[in-house]
């Protein structure tokens, strides 16, 4: 009897193993998989720049009210020179006057006033040649402390998506060639996810975990990379 049992023990256990053994094999084969990642980049050419400038007067401690005179007649000067040239109003954007008190060894000296204008505009040259150029604005009395040109594409969110339809195929043309000398075929995709985009200068090196967006260039190199998963077949 105990002969018995042993043997219907025995059969049991090798039942047991084959279907677990066949399923560790189906599941196993579930596992044949191949991770790619592709890539795709573009240059382009920004159509909108916006540019920041900053005006400055400094006044003594009773003048705080000719600070403001003084600060408000370069702003229109300048908003003059803007619109005789075509700027249209609504790219011109007027931050109010910031007064601060100005101590030096022996207290209160007077006042530091400054008014920051900035222009949004899609006529690049134009605005280019103010800032890069600004001894016409100095003939005028017309004195920039601090002056930044950012450039901006208005299409950027197509150029996007075409950029990462293109690392997406890029990915898959890799996975490919990596199977040429096989007999193994390309499945369905399992997963796929995009990194985060890169915009800088052209022919940059530099890249981010977090992503990049430098403004500081009109032309542009943007790229994207497609991590993807592929079952094998």
């Amino acid at each position: 009897m105990k002969h018995k049992s042993a043997v219907i023990f025995a059969v049991a256990m090798t039942i047991s193993a084959t279907i677990l053994g066949a399923f560790f094999y189906l599941s196993r084969q579930g596992e044949h998989t191949i991770s790619v990642t592709g890539s795709a980049s573009q240059n382009f050419i920004c159509d909108t720049v916006k540019w920041t400038v900053t005006m400055r007067e400094s006044v003594g401690r009773d003048e705080l009210a000719l600070g403001y005179r003084l600060l408000e007649e370069k702003t229109q000067k300048l908003l003059r020179e803007f619109t005789s040239n075509g700027v249209s109003p609504d790219e011109i954007t007027i931050k109010p006057i910031n007064a601060y008190k100005d101590y030096g060894q022996q207290g209160f000296q007077g006042y530091n006033l400054e008014q920051t204008v900035y222009l949004i505009s899609t006529e690049i040259d134009k605005v280019e040649g103010w800032a890069l150029h600004p001894v016409k604005l100095v003939d005028q009395g017309i004195t920039i402390e601090n002056s930044t040109l950012e450039y901006f594409y208005s299409k950027l969110d197509d150029l996007k998506k075409d950029l990462l339809a293109n690392a997406t195929a890029n990915a898959e043309e890799r996975a490919l060639n990596m199977l040429a000398n096989t007999d193994l075929q390309l499945g369905k995709v399992l997963s796929m996810r995009s990194g985060v985009f890169q915009i800088t200068e052209p022919l940059s090196t530099m890249v981010s975990s977090s992503g990049i967006y430098d403004t500081s260039t009109r032309e542009k190199q943007i790229s994207v990379t497609a991590h993807v998963t592929y079952a094998i077949k």
